[in-house]
């Protein structure tokens, strides 16, 4: 097989000088941006396929009819993925698939996002309050750190709410969307809890960042050191 670059760079002079409109697909001027979109990722992986599986494909689409409907069925599967997800599919297409993918496999390689933490991997993280990875710390965001920050393994109502904000940032960033964005509100988030126990837990949050800011002491113990240090008052050791 012919090195990658090389592969994708032959697709790019096909798509070039090959003609804009396909028979069997819609003009311009009758599709939104979005089919548009889905519309030119196809060229390009049809492009692709040729180049990396020449036999092959004039074997399957060398008709002209067959290539439309193919294009059709393609359009379809992928139409949900950016071009970030389809030039990431196109990339493992080539170095990783032995004969051409199918659809659904292809969009396989495009969701395939290598350095996600599993939804568990990313519980242990978001009540940890560290993060291998961007997406992970949107969701906890999402979630309310604070919450998470006071939470353990077995809080269920909690880890629920952080699954489902989770699942909504993993797909974004399976599909090529951009992670960040609003996310709408749940069962079980701040609308459905009582005004007054959000509130406090509003004004405790508040108080943890003037302690923060402040750089106030949180043990008692390093607190009551600070304070005789500031009136200048000496305690001795022994007994």
């Amino acid at each position: 097989m012919k090195p990658v670059d090389e592969l994708l760079k032959a697709a790019r002079v096909t798509l070039t000088t090959s003609s804009p409109t396909t028979a069997g697909e819609p003009v311009p001027e009758n599709v939104t941006p979005l089919e548009l979109q889905a519309r030119r990722a196809v060229r390009r992986v049809f492009a692709t396929l040729k180049t990396a599986f020449p036999a092959w494909y004039e074997k399957h689409y060398g008709v002209e009819r067959a290539e439309a409907l193919a294009r059709r069925v393609w359009m379809t599967a992928i139409q949900e993925l950016s071009d970030e997800a389809v030039n990431r599919g196109l990339q493992r297409m080539v170095l990783e698939c032995k004969f051409p993918p199918s659809p659904s496999d292809f969009m396989d390689l495009c969701k395939r996002v290598d350095d996600l933490p599993t939804e568990a991997q990313a519980w242990d993280e978001a009540l940890r309050g560290t993060y291998t990875h961007k997406a992970v710390r949107i969701a906890a965001e999402a979630t309310s750190t604070f919450d998470l920050k006071s939470a353990n393994h077995n809080d269920k109502a909690l880890k629920q709410r952080f699954e489902r904000n989770y699942a909504i940032v993993m797909r974004r960033a399976q599909t090529g969307q951009p992670l960040e964005g609003r996310i709408a509100h749940g069962i079980g988030h701040d609308s459905m809890r009582p005004r007054e126990q959000v509130q406090l837990e509003y004004s405790r949050k508040q108080a943890d960042e003037l302690v923060a800011t402040l750089e106030i002491p949180k043990d008692p113990k390093s607190c009551r050191e600070m304070l005789l240090a500031k009136l200048n008052i000496r305690r001795d050791t022994h007994v």
